[in-house]
């Protein structure tokens, strides 16, 4: 346990301290919009979350839209996936997406082990999985998948409302 990070430890003892289970969108939220866990679990609790249960993403997102984020994907698996589908290759759409995905930093790393050298080293992210969420703030990513072979579905960039970025 000595590789999580200080940030992600103490959200695992406000969780235990609640007794939580099923609570990684809590702990993603919280460590990307820079709240407490309560603050977290009281804004998803809200949004339709019950005690001890996951919630959907589009609950998380909302969250983060009233704590005033906005949310942006930046890769998505399946749009590669398709790609490579001949039963896609007449739609010109799918494959400008999946030409876009292909050349992002994290269609290199595929799973949480193989990421960690292409991680930004600004910025926050809330990473998806098939079953779990996590958060990258940094370039440090803060959960226990660090090193796990869990393959990333879906990744999110995290900016305050109405700062500009580049696109």
């Amino acid at each position: 346990m000595s590789n999580l990070s200080k940030l992600y430890r103490k959200m695992q003892n406000r969780s235990q301290k609640w007794r939580e289970t099923n609570d990684c969108t809590v702990k993603a939220l919280a460590i990307a919009a820079g709240k407490t866990y309560e603050q977290a679990h009281g804004a998803l609790a809200l949004r339709g979350r019950n005690y001890r249960k996951g919630t959907a993403m589009f609950n998380v997102f909302n969250a983060l839209r009233d704590f005033g984020f906005t949310e942006k994907e930046v890769y998505r698996h399946s749009a590669i996936e398709k790609a490579e589908n001949p039963y896609y290759w007449d739609c010109e759409k799918t494959q400008e997406i999946a030409k876009k995905m292909r050349r992002t930093r994290w269609a290199k790393g595929r799973t949480m082990k193989s990421i960690e050298p292409h991680l930004p080293k600004r910025g926050v992210y809330i990473i998806q999985t098939s079953s779990h969420v996590l958060c990258v703030r940094a370039g440090q990513i803060h959960d226990w998948t660090s090193q796990r072979r869990h393959r990333i579905t879906h990744v999110h960039h995290i900016t305050r409302a109405g700062v500009n970025r580049k696109e």
